[in-house]
């Protein structure tokens, strides 16, 4: 659990931007609201391609500095939640699929995705 913690706040500074930048204000909070789906109210999928060069730069060294076992659990974690499940089902997609995420303090949950698993 410490280690998805540190996984989901490490991703918390890197899609913080992009979440702003899509979603308006973003202030994140600490990663353990994804151990209680039920805090989760609305997710949002957004395609790694899709963020801007900068950003896609700092999440490609996140993910290169995660270790297979945090994305593991973190994608467990994903997988929990109905709402996350939902949003990438709508696109076609799996926790598998998620590389990083931030989890903002009223529930909206931003996943970040490799468009090729």
């Amino acid at each position: 659990m410490r280690n998805l913690a540190r996984t989901v706040c490490l991703s918390f500074a890197l899609v913080a931007g992009a979440a702003a930048a899509q979603n308006g204000p973003f202030s994140p909070q600490d990663g353990l609201g994804l151990q209680n789906p039920a805090a989760i109210r609305n997710a949002t999928v957004i395609e790694r391609r899709s963020l801007p060069p900068q950003l896609r730069v700092q999440v490609d060294s996140a993910v290169a500095q995660t270790s297979p076992d945090d994305l593991q659990e973190l994608r467990q974690a994903i997988a929990t939640s109905p709402a996350a499940t939902k949003a990438l089902q709508a696109r076609g997609m799996n926790s598998a699929a998620v590389i990083a995420v931030a989890l903002d303090e009223d529930g909206d949950l931003t996943l970040i995705a490799e468009e090729s698993i």
